[in-house]
Parts: C-alpha cells; sequence; structure tokens
C-alpha cells in the first residue's frame, strides 16, 4: 500500500516550516485582495470612482 505523498513531504521539518511560509503569505495575500476589492467596490457603488 502506497504512502500519502502529503504526508510523506511534511516530514522533513525544513519543507514543513517552508510550506507554513507559502501558505501563511498566500493567507494574507488574498486577505489583502479581499480588502481592496471591497474598498473599489464601496467606492464604486457611492460614485467616487467611475470603472
Amino acid at each position: 500500500m502506497s504512502k500519502d505523498p502529503l504526508e510523506e513531504f511534511l516530514k522533513d521539518p525544513d519543507r514543513r516550516a517552508k510550506a507554513f511560509l507559502v501558505l501563511t503569505g498566500a493567507m494574507i495575500l488574498s486577505t489583502i485582495l479581499i480588502v481592496i476589492g471591497t474598498i473599489v467596490f464601496i467606492l464604486t457603488a457611492i460614485g467616487i470612482i467611475n470603472l
């Protein structure tokens, strides 16, 4: 029976740390993009920005 490739990948502490940093960066970036999109939407709905 084959082992889980993700489990094999995360056995190494260096790979686990790198994966953590990448996922944390992706979560921060997605949050920033959501905030920017919300601000642009509100400004467009009010009429300050005409897109």
